[in-house]
Formats: C-alpha cells, sequence, structure tokens
C-alpha cells in the first residue's frame, strides 16, 4: 500500500542524516517517494570527494551554500556556482571540491519513472502551490518566510505538497523542485 500525503512542512531539524552510498559525506533526506522513484536531500560538502553512481538515475544538483564547487566528470573541472542548477546522469559519478563548507540540494530520479525541474525563485504576493498532476512538488526556503495555513516555513524548511495545493506568501526566497510522473 502507498501512502500519499496530500501537503506537510517538512522541518530542518527533522531531516535524517545519512552516509553517502561510497562513505565519502553524508546528506540529510528531505523526502523520498514510494518504490525510491523520487528523492530530496540536502549534502554537506567541506572538501573533495567523489559522488556516488546511481545507474538509471538522473540527478539535479544546486549548491545553496556559501561557496561554490567544481565537478569533474573526467574532462576538465566545471564551476558550479551557487543557486545554479546542474543536471546530469546518475551514472556519472564526479569529482568535487568544494571551495568551502558547503551544502547542495539534490533531487534524484529513476528515469524510467519520473522527472525532474528545479527553479530558484522569489515568493511575495499570495499564490499557490499545486501538485496538479505531479508527483510532489518541494520548497525549499533559502531566506526569508513563507506563510501558509500549515504554519510558518522557515529558512532551511520545506514544504512538501504531493496532493492539492497550499497557498503561500512570502517574501521568500525558495527552491522549488517538481517530480512528474513517466509512466
Amino acid at each position: 500500500m502507498i501512502t500519499v500525503r496530500e501537503a506537510r512542512i517538512i522541518r530542518r531539524s527533522d531531516r535524517l542524516i545519512t552516509p553517502w552510498a561510497n562513505g565519502a559525506g553524508t546528506t540529510a533526506e528531505i523526502a523520498a517517494g514510494a518504490m525510491s522513484r523520487w528523492r530530496f536531500s540536502v549534502a554537506t560538502l567541506e572538501a573533495s570527494s567523489t559522488f556516488s553512481p546511481f545507474p538509471g538515475v538522473d540527478r539535479i544538483f544546486t549548491v545553496i551554500g556559501d561557496h561554490p564547487v567544481s565537478l569533474d566528470f573526467g574532462d576538465a573541472p566545471t564551476v558550479v556556482p551557487r543557486l545554479s542548477p546542474t543536471a546530469f546522469a546518475g551514472e556519472r559519478g564526479p569529482e568535487c571540491v568544494a571551495d568551502g563548507p558547503t551544502e547542495a540540494f539534490n533531487v534524484m530520479v529513476h528515469r524510467s519513472t519520473a522527472a525532474a525541474s528545479v527553479d530558484i525563485v522569489d515568493i511575495g504576493a499570495a499564490q499557490d502551490v499545486n501538485a496538479g498532476g505531479r508527483l510532489a512538488v518541494l520548497v525549499l526556503v533559502l531566506g526569508g518566510r513563507l506563510t501558509t495555513h500549515l504554519g510558518p516555513v522557515e529558512p532551511g524548511d520545506c514544504l512538501l505538497v504531493e496532493q492539492g495545493s497550499v497557498r503561500v506568501s512570502g517574501p521568500a526566497s525558495v527552491v522549488i523542485a517538481e517530480i512528474l510522473d513517466r509512466t
């Protein structure tokens, strides 16, 4: 049986911290879909490491901390600036070098059953966050504060909408990640 929650706030302090599959760092899981079709998490990056390969998975990597990182897929390092969503195939496990202690928001989806998008936006006036046929919509507050009928969403907290919609108002700078069903 699959249980889908309509909408909820996930506090930064409630995230489950786990080691990376290759043991080179940690990630704080925000939420995951049924049968691991999708996952939202925030990784802590403090030095150089190699990302674990995830065959059949598409990733979107977004630096949300204070320092950019370089990803090297074997040809040459590419600087990933703060708040610049970067998509790549999970089979590719790049070398990652952080310019200083930082965090990165990660979205991972099994490409045969789901697709994802990530945008950075500012929310001011009231608007709806609507699942509208998506498997999930996640709003991660970077700065400011969101007001919702579920309660306030502070920096580092997330609003997850899996069904229906939630009215939000800011001002807040946020990451919005959407998971679409491919089946």
